[in-house]
């Protein structure tokens, strides 16, 4: 099977393959039967043999260019399939992520519009308290660990313990939070009643129990503060006994310190509402996060390279086939003025040429191949 082979710069890749056709085609000669001189192309002349070779050679430049981009674009077509499964159901989930990180930014924007206005916790407070409430914790467990380590406990052993007691002096502080909620909701409390239907979905934020739960803060506060008083009277009895009354109390203040800045720190820190919202704002930030991660997915871009790699074979090779038939056109219509002798110089004027088309319709495959009309 011949095919035209074409390149930038003219229709042909080589020119020699160029040359060679119409070569060919000028040595196309149609026998005279005798000597005559038209203008006209004979009315008692039909298609002739070479227009019909012609003709099917055109159209089998179409189905040669067609063949090759099927060939050509066959590995990309493989590709795309092998990943459809893997795609398909990325992009199934990727409606779903899509729906739900929709709903949760719909749900911190409701939020913010409803609970902004009653925010109570100043900027960067929340790390600030995460940056002193460690150094907190350290610095009790440093006096713990050094006296003890003094007094005979093995290192490992007193590094349990000062871990241990520095932490529930931090933690005995954290009933100032508590407190700080109660007080932020009293002032928030209103009557379900005059709640709007955004405010209603938080009313939990704007009610409270009838005694405000002060009965149970009140219990934890007793506790809080028993931890804090032994803890103080533990660390002056251990540095007491080693350097005297003055240091055991000294450092026995400072644990008692370290317990009620947790408290201060706590309860500075402590706004239920700014949490509330910002649980809001993490979900919607943790939904668009997982949505982008499904929408970059690597089965779905491959996919798509492939798709678009296939297609763009297909329709290079349709428009070059569509480009070697013309060609092949006007090798027909070059036989035909080399040989005016028999055919004529053209046709009458009131003679239309038929013209034959070309479309493209898409192939079975599902990509678009070459057809003739």
């Amino acid at each position: 099977m011949r095919k035209l082979f074409m390149g930038a710069g003219s229709p042909f890749s080589s020119a020699s393959s160029s040359d060679a056709w119409t070569a060919e085609a000028d040595a196309v000669s149609i026998p005279r039967l005798d000597e005559i001189g038209t203008l006209t192309r004979p009315t008692n002349i039909g298609r002739t043999y070479a227009e019909e070779e012609y003709r099917a050679l055109g159209e089998e430049q179409l189905s040669s260019w067609a063949a090759e981009g099927e060939q050509a674009a066959r590995p990309h077509v493989m590709r795309a399939r092998g990943l459809e499964r893997s795609a398909t159901t990325t992009e199934a989930l990727l409606v779903h992520q899509e729906e739900a990180a929709r709903q949760a930014r719909e749900d911190y924007q409701q939020a913010a519009r409803v609970l902004a206005p009653h925010v109570r916790r100043e900027v960067g407070a929340k790390v600030r308290y995460w940056v002193c409430w460690p150094l907190l914790v350290l610095g009790d467990s440093a006096g713990i660990l050094m006296s003890a380590v003094a007094f005979g406990d093995a290192p490992s052993v007193a590094l349990g313990v000062a871990v241990a007691a520095g932490v529930a002096a931090g933690c005995s502080g954290l009933i100032g939070s508590e407190v700080k909620h109660l007080r932020n909701a009293r002032a928030r409390q209103r009557d379900p009643e005059t709640l709007s239907g955004e405010e209603y979905r938080f009313r939990r934020l704007f009610s409270g129990s009838p005694d405000k739960g002060l009965g149970l803060v009140g219990l934890v506060g007793v506790v809080s503060l028993l931890v804090v008083a032994l803890l103080a009277f533990g660390v002056f009895l251990l540095r007491g006994s080693l350097e005297g009354a003055a240091s055991g109390l000294t450092f026995g203040c400072l644990a008692a310190a370290t317990a009620l800045a947790s408290f201060a720190l706590s309860y500075h820190a402590a706004d239920e509402v700014a949490d509330v919202l910002s649980g809001y704002k993490k979900r919607a930030s943790q939904a668009e996060t997982r949505l982008r991660k499904l929408a970059g997915g690597k089965a779905i871009r491959q996919r798509a390279e492939a798709d678009a790699a296939a297609r763009s074979v297909y329709a290079e090779h349709a428009a070059r086939g569509q480009a070697a038939a013309k060609r092949v056109e006007s090798l027909n219509w070059r036989i035909q003025r080399n040989n005016s002798q028999v055919v004529g110089h053209g046709f009458p004027a009131h003679e239309a040429r038929p013209m034959v088309g070309r479309r493209v319709r898409a192939g079975a495959n599902g990509y678009a191949g070459e057809a003739m009309r």
